[in-house]
């Protein structure tokens, strides 16, 4: 019985990392942001829409914290949007003021979805 209760625990939580987390992004996709466009991206900005986790590790003090609750609070219209997500600290919003001028907005794009978060650069 032990032993199928932690194969039990072992599914569940192995599927709660697959499955997305987050919505659909192409229904709330704001048309007036640029089309997002992979391989002609200007990479001396980050996609506050589309970068995965890494990228924040450019602006000091993001990684992996503030990144990661900017990835999970996305689609963005604007950095006013972004900085309006419940529970950011003072310290935290300054930081996004801060490196404004390092950040854009593109129109989300769906097949990133799981891989912003969890794209196999840490060890569980």
């Amino acid at each position: 019985m032990k032993g199928f209760l932690c194969f039990l625990m072992i599914c569940v939580m192995t599927f709660s990392f697959i499955l997305p987390t987050q919505p659909v992004l192409a229904d709330v996709a704001p048309a007036e942001l640029p089309k997002t466009n992979f391989i002609e991206q200007d990479r001396s900005k980050i996609d506050l829409n589309n970068a995965n986790i890494k990228e924040f590790r450019e602006v000091r003090g993001m990684y992996p914290t503030l990144g990661r609750i900017i990835i999970e609070h996305a689609p963005y219209r604007s950095l006013d949007d972004v900085l309006s997500i419940k529970g950011l600290t003072e310290k935290q919003k300054d930081l996004i003021r801060n490196g404004a001028d390092r950040f854009t907005l593109r129109q989300p794009d769906e097949s990133m979805n799981r891989e912003r978060i969890n794209n196999a650069l840490y060890r569980l």
